[in-house]
């Protein structure tokens, strides 16, 4: 059985630490057999901001803003499981990975199309302040989506605030050698546990659609078969 994991870096920093990180959890989950991976990184990428304006819940279709964002979602709706990493700033998750999931409200409360991904998250800042709080508050909102958040890994990107990176941290977060075996780690449990609930998806071990709960406590409606 293959499976498909997308790996996400919510950085506006291209080839930079968290970019490297989200690969070296990819490259983990390679290793094991039957896995295809794909990476996107959101450095470069025009996403905007949600507005609100309630287009995507009044018209029950996807958020009316064209740019970039769409062609993620369609990956995450395409796969199987999910990577997400996003730098940790202000002692939280940075804004770009929560821009691009604020403008999902569609896929959230109508679409349900994120519903039984499953998901790990991953988060990198200085001196390790506040990276616990970012992983939880990325499988926060993974959890809206009813994914299956299932692992957390954190490394520190650099042990001073300002000026030259230490020069034992020449190669930023790649030298943080237990971060590192933490993010592999996350790569390993969501190829397993993704196998394992495509398995019994696929073998109809699922639930009637009426014990189906969503996000806001409704039970998901499934369209008629004409």
């Amino acid at each position: 059985m293959s499976i498909k994991i997308l790996g996400i870096s919510g950085t506006p920093v291209k080839n930079g630490n968290c970019d490297k990180l989200v690969q070296v959890a990819l490259r983990a989950a390679e290793e094991i057999e039957d896995v295809e991976t794909e990476f996107v990184t959101l450095a470069g990428k025009k996403i905007a901001v949600c507005e609100h304006c309630q287009h995507c819940i009044n018209n029950r279709t996807y958020c009316r803003i064209q740019d970039d964002a769409q062609a993620i979602w369609e990956q995450i709706k395409a796969c199987d499981g999910v990577i997400i990493g996003a730098p940790t700033w202000l002692r939280t998750v940075a804004p770009p990975i929560l821009m691009l999931l604020s403008r999902c409200r569609y896929q959230m409360f109508i679409g349900h199309d994120f519903r039984n991904t499953v998901a790990g998250a991953i988060t990198l800042g200085w001196f390790g302040r506040g990276m616990d709080i970012a992983t939880l508050e990325i499988m926060h909102v993974a959890s809206r989506f009813m994914m299956i958040p299932v692992a957390e890994g954190m490394a520190t990107s650099s042990a001073v605030a300002l000026g030259k990176r230490a020069e034992y941290m020449e190669n930023g977060v790649l030298d943080d050698r237990m971060g590192v075996k933490q993010v592999k780690n996350v790569g390993y449990r969501v190829a397993e546990v993704t196998r394992l609930i495509k398995h019994a998806t696929e073998a109809g071990a699922g639930v009637p659609p009426e014990f189906q709960v969503t996000t806001s406590g409704a039970t998901v409606k499934r369209k008629p078969k004409s």
